[in-house]
């Protein structure tokens, strides 16, 4: 093992012995929020009500942490009406979907196209009601609306006095793969992913999602009728499979804290995973500083084309840079690829 490995092991090991624990104590915090959310739905019986099924997610459930800022991204997937049983979906020209309904539902259009504004502005109605309704002792608990989620940040005044904030993300669950037009087919994935929508298809369980916001939403004349596609269940059974590949991802996350690649290169870590499933076949069985070069390699490429597709489903890229932005982006990252991990 070379010095740089045998430091990246390092890295990870403090990781998870500071970081770790620090996420696990917010996460208790989060799971006693959502107990209660819970609890709060399960007496609900107004007409505007929406049934929910909370699915935790984000880097504080995938081990990706590098800080104790970690996201905690929990997934509520509707049933009842709003389930991928009772739509088409189509491929809108702009790249996003659009979800046709088979019967008569709330926040359909005059075409029977389910409205995504009208939906998600029921919801984040219903879910700040049911937000306002939970009381945890010694902590205040807010809350704003987003493109796609409701923020909500809570607020110890006693004890440890965590702070943490948390995206409650509703989404429409969709539980057959070939549902959906233009995904990748499934011979080309990863056998680990394979075995798990295999799984999840028989036990009628969702493969992916449709959130009800869309980035840059101004440029559509039909916005309202759009909804973009989320593949979380699945790149998080990938991380949980995939240990090595999993410590690679979170090796970037730890760079581009180190070097801010958030603000000077408008780097989200999700991009990151999406690299690695396309690089999977490169990444696997390498050592972790080795697989981090290998994947550093890869989002260069993927930003020397001016584009990090969403692998999943064909045409439709996750971030673009222009020319200016991937030139200086290109040369950060072989600046990093040239150096030892501890003058990062």
């Amino acid at each position: 093992m070379n010095n740089n490995n045998a430091e990246a092991k390092r890295i990870l090991c403090d990781m998870n012995n500071t970081v770790t624990p620090q996420v696990k104590s917010n996460r208790e915090l989060v799971d006693e929020f959502l107990d209660k959310l819970r609890a709060t739905f399960r007496h609900e019986v107004t007409p505007e009500s929406y049934a929910i099924h909370v699915i935790h997610g984000g880097s504080a459930y995938e081990s990706l942490a590098v800080d104790n800022k970690a996201d905690f991204d929990i997934t509520v997937s509707l049933v009842g009406d709003f389930v991928s049983e009772n739509f088409d979906a189509e491929r809108d020209e702009s790249g996003y979907f659009l979800l046709k309904a088979k019967k008569p539902m709330r926040h359909l259009d005059c075409d029977n196209l389910l409205d995504s504004s009208k939906l998600r502005s029921g919801l984040f109605n219903a879910l700040r009601r049911h937000v306002d309704m939970v009381e945890i002792p010694g902590t205040t608990i807010t809350h704003e609306d987003g493109l796609c989620a409701l923020a909500v940040e809570l607020q110890e005044h006693i004890g440890p006095k965590r702070r943490v904030s948390i995206d409650l993300v509703p989404q429409i669950p969709f539980h057959t793969w070939n549902q959906c037009p233009d995904l990748l087919p499934l011979e080309n994935m990863p056998k680990c992913l394979r075995q798990y929508i295999d799984t999840i298809n028989k036990n009628k369980s969702p493969c992916m999602f449709f959130s009800l916001g869309i980035p840059k939403a101004f440029r559509f004349p039909n916005s309202d009728q759009l909804f973009n596609i989320s593949f979380s269940l699945l790149e998080k059974n990938f991380i949980h499979n995939e240990t090595d590949i999993r410590d690679m991802v979170r090796l970037v996350k730890y760079i581009a804290k180190r070097r801010d690649w958030k603000d000077r290169h408008h780097f989200k870590s999700f991009y990151a995973k999406r690299v690695a499933l396309k690089y999977y076949e490169e990444l696997k069985g390498k050592e972790p500083w080795d697989g981090c070069l290998l994947l550093l390699e890869g989002l260069e490429k993927e930003v020397g084309n001016g584009v990090i597709d969403g692998y999943f489903v064909g045409n439709q890229p996750l971030r673009e840079w222009d020319d200016v932005e991937a030139k200086d982006f290109i040369s950060e990252i072989r600046v990093v690829r040239n150096m030892n991990i501890w003058d990062i």
